[in-house]
This record gives structure tokens, sequence and C-alpha cells, in this order.
């Protein structure tokens, strides 16, 4: 097996690891990135690529204090919203490389308090986006679905590059190397050839979430069935990675998640609700469990965050989920205000664009048709009378604007024109959450909270939302996660700087 030495050795591509690459760099330390994906980008090249920013450090905190539902202490929540106040200059910085531009904006300034993707919570207000719009002669990259996360990840992969650090893909981190209670370097298997990488600082671990890994998913959520949409290279290598050498793990139940679609030979597709709080146009349908009935509120504060917990309640009587799956319902005229699902794909053999019309889905088969209410649920197999009943219902709800499951009037479209449609709905994960816990200075812990020596992760692995999320909030400590952690990592090299005690900061 052959062997290299390197100061820092990062795994993953994302934002994370790009940033981790970026601050070890700075640091002085010689960087080794390796990419078990054969392409660059990981999930943060498939979001929206807007990341979330604050002008004001103490409202941010306490927004945060309420995502983290008691879960998380208060020197990380007061590191993350310092981050949030810091980044838009390290972005500016990072653009002013490919000349891209920056756009910075707060949706209250504008009176868009209820388009933001945020919860009423104290603080809300000072939360904003910030976000590369355009990249001069840059279209996206061609292997993975379009978003403004191509964006990012151009601006990112430049400053990696342009610092001449080497990036391996098809090169997973496939064991960590201990040592006298230190991690000491790692094994790589770059394209079925096995590799000792010793690292002089650390590791650091920026391997994404395990959405894609069943094992995982089984492990640690109540829900028994959900399918993933993101990056399938997100099998979940850093939580193993970082278990195997002694981390402790934190909130691994939590993902970010909806609801939405799996067609046959086909990669699972969210629905069309995209990333807006109160949608910015009228949602066409209503989901009804297997019994016929409503259940949810079909267009909730954040349409891609929570909408799975929905899906997964357990009926007590009799032992199974009864929303796995359920049936997403609308008519005619809902079918014409357009496309019910959207695809995001990671893979080129994946891609696929879903007709503004929802014709091509309902010749496939994949949506479900019937001249009357009757016939469509005979068609998916729910009593006739209750599905009537739930459809009479809804008409009513929108009749008068006042609906039980707080669904806002501006959605509500009624079901009344024939032909009626259905199709088969399946709780949806984007992304996870859990993975080792770390303190501020992204150092993994062990059970008993003491760092494990030579060892950080950021981002998605291991991120801080562990009660509710916080919309952009996993690119933002990605960003500036990252940076901290390959700074320290680089810190533990001795013949460079020692900056680990310094005030947690990103990467500028």
């Amino acid at each position: 097996m052959s062997e290299r030495t390197v100061d820092v050795l990062v795994a993953g591509s994302g934002a994370a690891g790009c940033a981790a690459a970026i601050g070890a760099h700075d640091a002085g330390a010689e960087v080794l990135v390796v990419e078990k994906a054969p392409r660059p980008g990981g999930l943060s090249a498939m979001c929206s690529g807007f990341l979330r920013v604050t002008r004001d450090r103490t409202a941010a905190a306490q927004y945060l204090e309420a995502t983290s539902g008691g879960r998380i202490d208060g020197l990380l929540i007061d590191t993350m919203a310092e981050w949030m106040a810091e980044l838009p200059d390290v972005l500016r910085t990072f653009a002013a490389g490919v000349d891209a531009e920056v756009s910075v904006r707060f949706d209250h300034d504008q009176g868009q308090h209820e388009t933001a993707d945020l919860y009423d919570w104290e603080g809300r207000d000072a939360l904003g986006w910030a976000g590369i719009e355009s990249i001069p002669g840059f279209d996206g990259y061609d292997w993975i679905s379009p978003s403004k996360g191509h964006n990012l990840m151009r601006v990112l992969h430049h400053q990696v590059e342009a610092r001449g650090v080497q990036m391996l893909m098809s090169t997973p981190l496939v064991e960590l190397i201990v040592e006298g209670k230190r991690i000491t370097g790692a094994v790589i298997d770059n394209d079925g050839h096995r590799e000792t990488v010793r690292v002089r600082g650390g590791v650091v671990l920026a391997t994404g979430g395990f959405e894609w890994s069943t094992r995982l998913l089984q492990d640690h959520l109540e829900i028994p069935d959900i399918t993933p949409i993101g990056h399938r290279w997100n099998t979940g290598d850093g939580v193993d990675l970082a278990q195997q050498v002694g981390a402790a793990t934190w909130h691994m139940w939590h993902l970010h998640g909806s609801y939405g679609f799996r067609p046959p030979d086909r990669i699972a597709m969210r629905n069309h609700l995209g990333g807006t709080r109160r949608s910015e146009r009228s949602v066409a349908w209503i989901v009804v469990d297997q019994y016929g009935r409503r259940f949810m509120n079909e267009a909730p504060p954040a349409p891609q965050d929570t909408p799975y917990r929905d899906l997964g309640w357990l009926d007590p009587e009799t032992g199974r989920f009864p929303r796995i799956p359920c049936w997403t319902i609308f008519d005619e005229s809902g079918r014409q205000l357009g496309p019910i699902g959207r695809a995001a794909w990671s893979d080129p053999a994946d891609e696929y664009h879903w007709s503004a019309d929802n014709l091509t889905e309902i010749d496939a088969g994949w949506i479900k048709q019937a001249g009357c209410l009757s016939e469509l649920a005979e068609m998916i197999d729910v009593p006739g009378d209750a599905l009537a009943a739930t459809v009479e219902q809804w008409n009513r709800v929108v009749e008068d604007g006042d609906d039980t499951f707080g669904r806002p009037s501006g959605t509500m479209e009624p079901i009344r024109t024939a032909p009626y449609y259905a199709i088969e709905t399946w709780p949806i994960v984007t992304n996870t959450q859990g993975g080792p816990r770390h303190d501020h200075l992204q150092r993994v812990l062990t059970p008993g909270g003491e760092p494990i020596a030579g060892l950080w992760c950021a981002g998605e692995l291991g991120s801080i939302f562990g009660h509710i999320y916080l919309l952009g909030g996993n690119l933002t400590e990605a960003v500036m996660g990252g940076g901290c952690a390959g700074r320290n990592a680089a810190a533990n090299v001795s013949t460079l700087p020692t900056i680990i005690d310094e005030a947690p900061r990103g990467i500028a």
C-alpha cells in the first residue's frame, strides 16, 4: 500500500469540504481533498445556493434558540449567529475571484414577511439570504439538476483550484488511523487503489449525511419508509467512520424532508411547492390517507422541511402507518395550474423534467385519472364515501378560507372539476442533520464530551440543527463551519501558528 503525508486531509467536496480546504490552506497547511463521488459539489450543488445570514447577531441567536428546542448549548448558537453576520463579506471575497454577482437580501424589508421560509419566532426579521446570483461565462454543471447551488460551488471550487489544492474524485475515505488516542491518518481508496494518507494536523470529515443509507435510516428513524431525493453518494460514511473511533452522535432522527412521489424505475421526486413559505402560486391538491381522510397542512411554513412528519403517524389501534403511502388528490382545474412534482438529480442517468401540464405523468400511469370521485377511490383503494366527504369538506374550507390544519387561504383551490386525479405519495428526505457531535470549534467529541484529537467534522454531517431546521442554515454552517474546521486542523501542525484558542470565526 502506497503512502503520502499531508497536513490536513479533507473528505468531501461540497461546500463544507471546499471551505475546510480553503481554511486549512490559508492557515499555511498542505491540504488534500478526497471525494467519494465521480464529480464534485455534493448536495451543496443541488440546493438553492442561498445561505442564511443576519444583520443582528443577538436577534439571530434568539431565532436559533427556538430552532434548537433546547438541544444545543448557547456557545454553539452564538457561534452560528456570529457566522451568519460574517458570511456576506466572506462570500463577497470569494466571489471576487470569478467576478460573480453576490446578492444579499432581507425579505422583511420588501414587505415579504410571509414568503421567507421562516417561522414566526423572535428574531426572524433580522434574518436574510446571501447567495451567488450569476457568474460570467458559467451556465452551471451539466451532471446535476439545475439550481443556484451550482454558482456557489463554482465559486468555492475556483478558490480551491486557485490555491493549488489537490482534489481526488471517486476516492472515498474508508478508514481512520488511530495511534495513541489520536487520528494520525486515513486509508483512502483511489479508484480501487488503497493508499495511506498520514496527517500532521488532522482529518476533516465533510462527507454529508446518510439519506441514501437504508441501514442508518432504519436504525435511527421511527418512520418505517422514507425515500431520498438528495445526493446519492451521501450514504453515512462519516457517521460510521466517526463512530468507529469513539465519536458520540446527536439528533440522528432529525432530517429535512417533505412528501413526494416515487414513480416506477425513477428516482423519487418531491412536490412542486419549492422553497417558498406560503407558496408563490395556488396549491392544486390536498393529501389524504389510506382511509380517505385529509390529515395535514399541505402548504406549511417551510414546505420542504417538516411535512414528512405528518406522514409518519402510527395508528396505535392497528400498529400500522396509514399515511405511508398516502394520496395527493386534485382535479382538472388543478392539473392545469402547473406541475405537481419536481425532480432533482445528482447523476445524469437520473435526469427527469416533470411536464408543465402533468399530462406526460398521466400517460405514464404515475397519476391515476377517473371521471368521478367514486371511481378514483376504487382505483386507489380508499373508502369512496370517506373520500367524497373529504373533498366536500375541503371545498367548504376553500369557500370559508379557514382551515383546521392552518393552510393559508391564498393557497387553496377547490376540487370539483372532472376528471379527478390521484398520485401515490410518500415521505421524502432531502438531507439528514444528525452525525458526530462536535463543539463550537468543529472538533468531534466522545460520549464524555472530550475532543477526539485530530478529528473535525463540518456541514450536514453532524449539523447543529436538531429540532427545527433553518432553511439555508446548512449552507451557512458548511461554509463557515468548514472554514473553522480546516483552520483548526491546520493548527495541530506544530510548525504552523496555533489558532485554536482564538474566538470562533469563519474563513475570512
